[in-house]
């Protein structure tokens, strides 16, 4: 299993911080259950029963699981996309299982976290191993 932190590329859509972020993750509980990647992408994948902490502006706001690894998308899935959101540049995309969405009680930021683990973070997607995941969530459900 493996647990990777990500920054959610959220930012052109959320004018309202991070509430709009937890219902995009509460939103995910329908279908599709995809996450979509643009050029960027976690090199070492994501292999199903990983898991997934979502961050916005440095809040680690909730979690799933994977379901299915990272999938190149087809070009008629960019163009559905362009049109519905308005973004040009997905590439990829992975599915989540929607029942292991998980909206944390408590929303660490990231300097929370590495006074507390000393994990550094990387700019947009950081692997972090099962001690300091569960010290996370420690944080996160207090």
């Amino acid at each position: 299993m493996r647990i990777l932190l990500s920054k959610a590329d959220l930012s052109f859509k959320f004018t309202v911080g991070i509430k709009g972020a937890i219902d995009w993750l509460k939103g995910k509980q329908e279908k599709p259950h995809a996450y979509y990647f643009h050029e960027k992408k976690p090199k070492n994948g994501l292999p199903p029963g990983s898991i997934i902490l979502f961050s916005f502006e440095g809040q680690i706001f909730g979690q799933a699981t994977v379901k299915e690894d990272i999938k190149p998308l087809s070009i008629e899935e960019k163009e559905r996309l362009r049109t519905v959101s308005h973004s040009a540049d997905y590439k990829h995309y992975l599915t989540l299982e929607p029942s292991s969405i998980e909206i944390f009680r408590f929303h660490p930021t990231k300097e929370d976290v590495t006074e507390e683990t000393e994990l550094r973070f990387a700019q947009l997607f950081t692997y972090i191993n099962s001690e300091q995941y569960q010290q996370i969530l420690k944080m996160a459900r207090k």
